[in-house]
Formats: C-alpha cells, structure tokens, sequence
C-alpha cells in the first residue's frame, strides 16, 4: 500500500540538459522550476508496513524504554524527565494548531482539537505533568489505543515528506511514549477497574462530539460518515454500523490493555517514585 503517490518524477539529467535553455525560454524556464519543486517536496512515497514505517514504530517503544532506563533511579532526573516530556508535547500541539490556522486556514469548528487522538494528546501531557490517576488512565486507555492504531494504520493526508504527515507521526509518537514512560518507570499506572472508566467516559465524550458534529455540521470522530478514503472502516460496515463495531473493538482493546495490571490492585496513579 502506498500512501501519498501518483507523482510524477522528474530526473536530475533532464534537469541539468535544460539548463542552459532556460535562460532564454520563458516556456522550458517554468518547466525547469516546476521540476524542481517537484524533486524537492516529493522525493518519495510512503510504503505501509515498508522499512521506513517499521522503523518509526520500533524507534517509539526504544526512545520510551531509554528514557525510563535513564531515570529510573534518579527522583530529580525522572521528574525533570516528565516535564520536559510534557513541555514537547505542549510545544508540539501549539505548533501543530498554529499551522493549521496560519498555513492551512483552518478555523473553528473544524480547528477544534475534539477528535480522540487530540484530547488523548492533551490529557497525556497533562498526565506527564499531574500524574492525577483519572487523567493517567485516559491517557493510557484512550492514547495507547487510538495513536497505537493510527501508527500501525496511518491514514496520511499528503506525501510523507510535507510538515503534515511529518506532524501526524510525531505527535501520536509523542503520545505514546509520554505514556510509556510514565508505566515503566513506574511513577504511573492504571488504576483498578480503570478500563470500564475509560471505556464509559469514551462514550460520554462520543456524545457530546456527536452534538457539536450535528450542530457545526463537522466530523469529529468519523461519527457522520466514514473517511472517503481507504481506511479500517470499510472493513465494519456502512453507517451507523461501523460504530456500533468501533464500540465493540474499543471494549476488548481496553480489556486487553488491562491485563498487564489487574495482579497488582494496590498500585495506582499516585504511586509515584519521583
């Protein structure tokens, strides 16, 4: 599968053949900068499940895993850690959102960060900065499986190389290694009984996305109609259909998220060893 494809290429030698042509034809002049622009915003495409993917979703679990490794000994460093983590996360979504109003001229209402990945993004960095256990298995619960499925599923809305796809993967990177790094350093975990929170809290959330979908006319969540493009929900059927299925994987995503653990009921959020 081929993410952002269908563009031409344009090869070095034709480009330098034409060189000298240019200066003197208006006509092959343009076709020269048009060939450029185009070797340089789209050197290649993204191929699902090809090397360069394999290597983003194996970097995500060894950056979190290095961090947790480096400072789970040292109190100061592990709480320096998670608020720089925090700070990133900050920084990442302000810049995300001011492109999208500056460059892309995205307004309100379709500028809202309401679907399930944005609010698990904020809650994780509110998370990293809180450790408040209710946030903390939001994060995990709503962040692992949503950004876990968009990394291993990504739905890219422009070639790889543009600022768009480059955004898309780091902040649910961003967000799944905040999250990480709280479980394995210890300093967070969910709380007992925490997937059905989660799981119900998903649904209260849907519907309030779903009024504001129906009163902005928008489509947060995919509640209204499923992407036009090629996605998983082609695989649950047509509307309302595919969430009523979309429920049903959430519940066992969540139950399996919660085996690793219901042993150890004493531990919670506010367990914290920094």
């Amino acid at each position: 599968m081929t993410v952002g494809g269908g563009y031409s290429q344009v090869r070095p030698c034709d480009l330098v053949s034409c060189g000298s042509s240019c200066l003197s034809s208006p006509s092959l002049r343009r076709f020269c900068v048009l060939g450029l622009q185009r070797l340089v915003s789209v050197s290649f495409d993204f191929h699902l499940f090809g090397p360069l993917h394999l290597g983003i979703i194996a970097a995500i679990p060894i950056i979190a895993a290095s961090l947790a490794y480096a400072t789970r000994r040292d109190r100061r460093s592990a709480l320096a850690t998670r608020i720089t983590l925090a700070a990133i996360l900050i920084a990442d979504g302000l810049t995300w959102h001011t492109y999208r109003y500056v460059v892309q001229g995205v307004r309100v209402p379709e500028i809202l960060p309401l679907e399930m990945c944005d609010a698990s993004f904020w809650l994780t960095a509110l998370a990293l900065l809180t450790l408040e256990e209710h946030t903390v298995d939001l994060a995990y619960y709503w962040g692992i499986a949503g950004s876990g499925m968009a990394i291993l599923t990504p739905y890219l809305r422009a070639p790889f190389n543009t600022f768009q796809s480059f955004q898309y993967f780091l902040g649910h990177s961003l967000l799944i290694v905040g999250v990480l790094y709280l479980l394995w350093t210890r300093q967070a975990r969910p709380t007992p009984g925490s997937w059905w929170f989660a799981l119900w809290s998903l649904n209260l959330y849907g519907v309030g996305v779903a009024i504001v979908d129906w009163l902005a006319n928008t489509n947060f969540m995919y509640l209204r109609e499923k992407p036009l493009s090629s996605s998983l929900f082609d695989l649950l059927g047509p509307w309302p259909w595919y969430i009523a299925c979309a429920e049903v994987i959430a519940l066992i995503l969540f139950w399996l998220m919660q085996l690793p653990f219901r042993s150890r009921p004493g531990a919670g959020a506010g367990t914290s060893s920094s």
